[in-house]
């Protein structure tokens, strides 16, 4: 299982890695999900830059569409239509870090309520989850938000999908995970890890995203990993596996990876993870 989730993983970079290094996407598999953030410095130009050379690579762009990034319905038009142009049928859908002043979608429910993803061909939407929690919203606020999200995928003929925000403990993702069971929600769900990384990066990256349960067990497990100043995956993906294996009623379908600007460094992780499990499953024991 823990071969199949890595596997068939999707990764998150930014436009501007793609875009000034376009010869390192060669090095993922054919058909690879890649999912690009737009952050505060970030242009839509560069997303449609980012989609086009994916694409000529093989791979298969889900754009982050901010909601609060939008300047009006005539924009989300333009931006859906311009992904329309290049074969992009799924995105992102999230809210964004902008301040709630004057804005023509204040979330992701509210582009969700237009009609105009599945209208301009956006038919598979992904939204995000915080198992570790959210920095500024409610757990109750998040949890009506995705079963409305989930009500009007279904009405407006979206196939919704729902990627988690990386940890760095698995136990928020285990409660997440029972309840979304107890709830009888049935939606894939796209596990989010950190990569390998430096732990001095991971922390900061984790400071902005707000996932502060993980960051608090990180700090009091003093393991061989935290002292080497290097993060493994595996701390996370391990016990989600033997979760997945349990408990035939979970929706995991894969691993989505954060690469945080180290797409090589992840890339090679993944490979070798591969690679030494196929040689444990291969290994014929001595008689």
């Amino acid at each position: 299982m823990l071969h199949h989730l890595v596997n068939a993983s999707s990764f998150e970079v930014l436009a501007h890695d793609i875009v000034r290094r376009p010869a390192i996407l060669q090095l993922l598999n054919k058909g690879t999900e890649v999912f690009i953030p737009f952050p505060p410095n970030g242009t839509w130009n560069e997303t449609l830059d980012a989609c086009r050379l994916l694409i000529a690579n093989g791979c298969r762009p889900v754009p982050h569409m901010p909601a609060r990034r939008v300047q009006d319905r005539a924009q989300l038009i333009e931006w859906i239509a311009s992904l329309n142009v290049l074969n992009v049928s799924s995105v992102l859908l999230i809210a964004g870090d902008v301040p709630k002043q004057n804005l023509a979608f204040e979330d992701a429910l509210g582009v969700l309520e237009t009609g105009l993803l599945a209208e301009y061909g956006i038919d598979q939407v992904a939204v995000a989850a915080y198992p570790d929690g959210h920095p500024s919203i409610p757990a109750k606020v998040l949890e009506d938000a995705l079963n409305r999200k989930l009500d009007l995928a279904a009405r407006n003929g979206v196939t919704l999908r729902v990627v988690t925000q990386f940890g760095f403990d698995a136990a928020p993702l285990l409660d997440w995970f029972a309840k979304m069971n107890a709830w009888g929600v049935r939606v894939p769900v796209s596990v989010g890890i950190a990569g390998p990384s430096k732990m001095r990066t991971l922390l900061t990256y984790a400071a902005k995203c707000g996932v502060r349960h993980s960051i608090k067990g990180l700090l009091a497990k003093p393991s061989i990993v935290r002292m080497l100043g290097q993060w493994d995956p595996l701390e996370v993906l391990s016990p989600i596996t033997e979760y997945v294996v349990s408990d035939t009623a979970t929706s995991v379908e894969k691993v989505h990876i954060f690469t945080f600007g180290g797409l090589r460094r992840t890339i090679e992780w993944r490979d070798e993870l591969l690679i030494q499990r196929h040689v444990a499953n291969t290994s014929i024991p001595d008689e």
